[in-house]
């Protein structure tokens, strides 16, 4: 066990846009993805969580979310906003950046609140769930934050993704499309025993995946968010990296291995 080499590998933003829950189902079922988290405020998330829950199979988690990044596509609390006026601008619509989110002055109570109702949507539409994580937000940057995410996955007997002892692989998320394959091989081959995530983007391509377009300059990407996402489900389509992984006996694992007991 201790020489073996396992690795989760992740797709977050399921819901986000069709174009994604068709990228979601194509990498679960021909590719490498073992897992993908539903952002409830999106969309297309009922859709996607419909999806889940026909293939009880795969490991879903919640995607908390207070942010909604694309330009000229917003997105709303799932509570009502005037519920959560601090997480919300005067429109009543969520953030498009950190650096928003943080000017807005956000209430840590207000936000429990929050993230317990898309974990409570989610569980409403029929999902069994395998874990959380965040968007866009996370990490030791923001101890209160990150309190309150551990909080709700305690209480829910559900572990958090990043938090479970995974060793995180750089991944291909910024990579030019032509180079994204090489280098998640060379990652891959890489490897080293012990417990592995590498978080994906996913997209089939479409006139609403061309259209993203981030609304801070700063991650603002080269190339089209599109493109490159489109290029990412590739990858874990990709028959050379599924050689790498059964040559080199990595074993392709999901939350639900390490639910707490």
């Amino acid at each position: 066990m201790s020489e073996e080499i396992r690795l989760i590998v992740r797709g977050d933003d399921m819901g986000m846009t069709y174009s994604n829950v068709l990228a979601v189902q194509k990498c679960f079922e021909e590719g490498i993805l073992t897992c993908a988290a539903i952002i409830a405020a999106a969309p297309w998330a009922e859709a996607a969580a419909k999806l889940a829950v026909e293939h009880r199979n795969w490991c879903i988690g919640v995607h908390l979310a207070t942010i909604g990044e694309w330009r000229g596509y917003r997105w709303r609390p799932v509570l009502p906003y005037d519920k959560v006026p601090s997480l919300v601008d005067k429109d009543g619509l969520l953030p498009q950046s950190p650096k928003q989110f943080y000017a807005l002055d956000p209430d840590y109570g207000e936000l429990e609140q929050e993230f317990r109702a898309q974990v409570a949507l989610v569980k409403r539409w029929g999902v069994e769930l395998g874990y959380i994580d965040t968007h866009y937000i996370g990490g030791e940057s923001d101890q209160k934050y990150t309190d309150v995410v551990r909080r709700i996955a305690a209480e829910e007997d559900l572990p958090v993704s990043g938090y479970c002892g995974e060793k995180f692989m750089r991944g291909i998320y910024s990579d030019p499309p032509w180079m994204k394959e090489t280098l998640l091989a060379r990652q891959l081959e890489e490897l080293t025993p012990g417990l592995w995530l590498l978080v994906d983007h996913l997209l089939v391509d479409s006139p609403e995946s061309q259209v993203l377009v981030h609304t801070e300059p700063a991650d603002v990407m080269r190339g089209g968010v599109g493109n490159l996402r489109v290029a990412e489900a590739q990858c874990l389509l990709s028959p050379r990296v599924k050689e790498i992984i059964a040559r080199r006996g990595i074993r392709l694992i999901d939350y639900k291995a390490l639910k707490p007991k």
